[in-house]
Parts: C-alpha cells; structure tokens; sequence
C-alpha cells in the first residue's frame, strides 16, 4: 500500500491489465531491435557491427541516426520527414510505457478499472510523490503503433540488409 493512499482509490489489477503491459512491453522490445536493424541498414553495416555500434542506443537515439543518414542523402529529404514524424509518434507512445517500466504498479481505479494506477518517484507539490493513471485503451494504442512500426522497420531492412 502506498502511504496517503487508502484502497478505496484502487483495487488489484485483472488480468486483462497485465496483458495489456505485458504486451506493449514485449512490442516495445520487438521494435528496439528492428530499429536497430534498421539503423545498421541505413548505415551499411552487417548486422552484428551493427550491433556493436548502435545496440546500446536508446530507441529514438535509433531514430536520430536514421533521420541524419537520409536527410543527407540526396533524394533522403521525405524519408527524412517521415522519420521525424516517426519518432514523434514514438516519444508520445514512449510515455505510456514508461511507467510500467520505471514505476510502481499499485493497481487500477477503483471508480473506473480502464485506468491503471502506477506510483511515479517524482516530487510533486510541496511534499507528495506522483500518482499516474494510464488508460488501459492508450496502452492498446501505443502496442498498435510499436507493432505497425515495427513491421515497416522490417519491411525496409529485408530490401536494404544482405543476407
């Protein structure tokens, strides 16, 4: 129980919230490695030198070194806008699964079981910690558009990384 916070504010999670973290968090590593991937295409680097250069990177450290290879490229200028828009897109969904890697889960609303509850260690106030309440619907949103992602992150690797 977090200190302040009594449970009539929250009730243990169902299944269904487990599964819906579960999955954005596995989709969410799904679409590190096809980033990575990706970046060793663009790059013009086998994948396991890849590998060795890029895969400590964070995802939208991925994505800047995507968007810098293209936008130099001649012709690279719309793929380059639409890896902006990409990563974007990714900083926003990056947002809802941040919590569930870095926060305690302490339940879901018990007025409204769509959100689920997650103790932030951020100040807030004068002397409060954070409560977050993440929509079990924006997490289904935010593994749509990783698993999306990545399917278009493997579509460009399979044309532009030798077997």
């Amino acid at each position: 129980m977090i200190e302040g916070l009594d449970d009539t504010v929250y009730r243990p999670l169902e299944q269904r919230h487990r599964d819906a973290m579960l999955d954005l968090i596995l989709v969410w590593g799904a679409l590190d490695t096809a980033l990575g991937m990706l970046v060793s295409g663009v790059l013009g680097l086998p994948l396991a030198m890849g590998a060795e250069k890029v895969g400590k990177f964070p995802a939208s450290a991925k994505f800047r070194e995507i968007y810098k290879v293209l936008r130099d490229a001649p012709a690279g200028s719309d793929a380059a806008r639409v890896v902006k828009k990409h990563k974007k897109d990714y900083e926003k969904y990056s947002q809802i699964r941040k919590p569930i890697a870095h926060s305690k889960c302490i339940g879901v609303q018990k007025s409204d079981a769509d959100f689920i509850l997650f103790a932030v260690f951020e100040k807030v106030g004068e002397n409060e910690l954070a409560l977050d309440a993440i929509p079990i619907q924006e997490m289904h949103k935010a593994a749509h558009w990783g698993r999306e992602m990545t399917k278009v992150a493997m579509r460009i690797v399979s044309e532009i990384v030798p077997t």
